[in-house]
C-alpha cells in the first residue's frame, strides 16, 4: 500500500483550517503526521505476514520506527492538542538516559 502525502496533508489542513491553530502550526502538524508514512507501510507489511522477515530485519524495523515515528507523533500532538507527552508507563521516556 503505498500512502498519498500531499493528499493527506491536504485533508488534514482542511480538517484543521477552521481551529484555533495557526496556518504555519497545521502545516507542521500535517508534516509530522505524514513524514513516517514508510515507515507505517514497513510495519503494516510486517504485520501482515510476521514470517516475512528475520530476526535482524524486524529488529532493524524496530529500531527504526521507533527512532523515527515517536517524535513526529509527540510533535503532532502538541501542536494539535497542546498537551505534553507524559510517561503514562513510567518507564523514562522522556528521560535521556545516562548512556
Amino acid at each position: 500500500m503505498k500512502y498519498d502525502q500531499d493528499k493527506i496533508r491536504e485533508a488534514i489542513g482542511v480538517a484543521l483550517k477552521d481551529s484555533d491553530i495557526q496556518p504555519a502550526e497545521i502545516s507542521d502538524v500535517a508534516f509530522h503526521m505524514t513524514d513516517w508514512l514508510g515507515d507505517l507501510e514497513e510495519w503494516t507489511q510486517f504485520c501482515e505476514n510476521p514470517e516475512s522477515l528475520s530476526a535482524e530485519q524486524v529488529h532493524d524495523l524496530l529500531m527504526g520506527f521507533l527512532i523515527h515515528v515517536p517524535n513526529h507523533v509527540t510533535a503532532a500532538s502538541k501542536l494539535f492538542t497542546g498537551f505534553p507527552v507524559k510517561d503514562t508507563f513510567n518507564v523514562g521516556a522522556t528521560v535521556e538516559s545516562e548512556d
